[in-house]
């Protein structure tokens, strides 16, 4: 039951990054695109291309790496079992005549 909770939870956390990231690479398009053009922009064009670049590059960025652990998660290797070594002692002092 909590593993069914914890994937419902981890779910809701990737699709709310998703949608934080499109948000960010909306915001990055509107400012590189719309505000560095006007004539006379808040903050000088400069300002406003670096920073539509950046909120777009990083925006990306996050959303396929989010995708990229959702879709395609690690493989776990398989553990050997425990080598304890009081058993292998016993083992030895066994078969020893």
């Amino acid at each position: 039951m909590s593993s069914s909770r914890f994937r419902k939870e981890k779910e809701k956390l990737v699709w709310k990054t998703c949608l934080f990231c499109v948000l960010g690479f909306v915001i990055g398009y509107v400012m590189l695109n719309h505000i560095s053009t006007m004539e006379k922009p808040p903050l000088g064009i400069t300002f406003n291309v670096v920073i539509g670049c950046t909120f777009i590059a990083v925006s990306l960025l996050v959303l396929v790496v989010t995708l990229k652990r959702h879709f395609f998660p690690k493989k776990r290797k398989k553990r050997a079992p425990p080598v304890f070594l009081e058993d292998q002692l016993n083992k030895a002092k066994e078969e020893q005549p």
